[in-house]
């Protein structure tokens, strides 16, 4: 009779289904939780991420302060991921601040100029903040470890030491020499006629290569060029400045003072257009306050030198004259509906700036424009800073152009014979607005 009941329960499949359905209830579980988990885990993976390099940048803003860097860090995390949702997805300590080595992708903590940030923000168990699973739960996997990592650096480009940069077009004539790392770059393109020589690592850029405009045949009439040709986006942020540069410059703001008037402290003359700049006075600050319709001189043949200029009006370098340690700005605008066509700094022939040193520190001279710059020609060039909010127009048969940073918020005309990049130091003096961007 027992064994007859033993065979009885192990031939009956009442009940059968049930252990299947299990089986297959724990294996749905597992495909359901892999699905909605994992994409849940993704798309915290990608709040962090976007909040390690919103935080990461932010923070390079504040460079070389440490402190602050890390401050701003972690306040941006918070701001992006709040802490009541996520917890504190960023801990002082993942903020690490230090100069970065491009090639070998390494972050040199020690050093004294920092010029990056790291961070790394965690939804993690190291944070407390693990993110917690729905349906994996069922199987023992309590929750994620995500984290995301950014490294953003501020930085100057290349470009900016010795180029020429154009929000507009640059447009270069023919037989130009283009010589040791210049560069150039604009932003609507680049146009260029016959004869002009690119030396090796020279380079020539727009955001795209359609916005060349050549001759035909001009690939094989330029010579270097199509080495030279690069894809590249880079906007002349320092025209966005310019008027505030020569505003700082009268209130004498540390941070926009030209190296010769930085351990002095300059008088700040207050003049009108009648003024003969021929009996400045070295190591001062001169206010021009003019109509815009009227036209500052600086005479003929004048060695000027150690002094800031900031009119009104226009400003008008007769010939011949030679600037060293100088900075000019013009604020003056045209009329109509063109107001920033206007050449409120004018340069006659064979006009000198830059003091002749192959680009060493110092000697230098800046120009700062709210509307455009005209240059003639036969002009001698060894070290000069220029930033117009319209057009820059250099003239033909140059002597030499020995280390030269131009950004225009117009066009960049280049007329023939001229020759760029002679120098090994670039343009000295060089002031700017820092750039920041992602380098992880």
């Amino acid at each position: 009779m027992l064994v007859e009941k033993w065979r009885g329960f192990l031939s009956d499949e009442h009940g059968g289904g049930t252990i299947w359905g299990l089986l297959w209830f724990i294996l749905m579980v597992g495909i359901c939780g892999m699905a909605v988990d994992s994409t849940d885990g993704f798309r915290y993976r990608t709040m962090l991420q976007a909040t390690a390099d919103s935080s990461a940048l932010a923070a390079a803003v504040d460079l070389p302060d440490r402190d602050a860097a890390v401050a701003t860090a972690v306040a941006y995390s918070s701001t992006n991921m709040g802490i009541d949702v996520n917890g504190a997805v960023l801990d002082p300590a993942d903020v690490h601040v230090g100069l970065w080595d491009q090639a070998s992708h390494s972050l040199d903590t020690g050093a004294p100029n920092p010029d990056a940030v790291m961070v790394t923000v965690r939804r993690s168990d190291e944070n407390n903040n693990a993110l917690s699973t729905n349906f994996l739960r069922i199987i023992g996997l309590q929750a994620w470890n995500v984290n995301a990592q950014a490294v953003a650096q501020r930085f100057i480009p290349e470009c900016l030491r010795e180029g020429l940069i154009a929000r507009g077009v640059v447009d270069i004539s023919s037989n130009n020499g283009f010589h040791r790392l210049i560069c150039v770059h604009g932003q609507q393109g680049v146009e260029m006629q016959n004869g002009n020589v690119h030396e090796a690592g020279v380079t020539v850029s727009m955001p795209d290569l359609e916005m060349l405009t050549i001759p035909s045949g001009g690939m094989t009439s330029n010579p270097g060029l199509p080495e030279a040709l690069r894809e590249n986006i880079l906007d002349p942020r320092m025209v966005n400045h310019v008027n505030q540069i020569m505003d700082n410059l009268l209130a004498e703001v540390a941070d926009v003072m030209p190296d010769f008037l930085a351990n002095i402290d300059p008088p700040v003359y207050q003049v009108d257009e009648k003024f003969n700049f021929a009996n400045y006075q070295p190591n001062s600050i001169y206010e021009v306050q003019c109509p815009a319709n009227k036209l500052v001189n600086i005479p003929s043949g004048l060695a000027l030198s150690n002094v800031v200029i900031i009119a009104e009006c226009n400003i008008s370098v007769g010939a011949n004259a030679r600037l060293t340690n100088v900075v000019l700005g013009s604020k003056a605008l045209g009329n109509g509906a063109s107001p920033l066509a206007n050449a409120n700094i004018s340069f006659s022939a064979n006009v000198s700036l830059g003091a002749p040193d192959d680009c060493a520190e110092g000697g230098g001279v800046q120009l700062f424009s709210s509307a455009s710059i005209h240059f003639s020609s036969s002009m001698l060039v060894n070290g000069l800073q220029v930033v117009a909010a319209g057009d820059v127009e250099l003239g033909a048969r140059d002597q030499g152009i020995n280390g030269i940073s131009v950004q225009s918020g117009g066009d960049i005309r280049l007329t023939s014979n001229n020759v760029f990049g002679l120098c090994a130091g670039g343009a000295p003096d060089l002031f700017t607005v820092p750039y920041y961007r992602l380098v992880i």
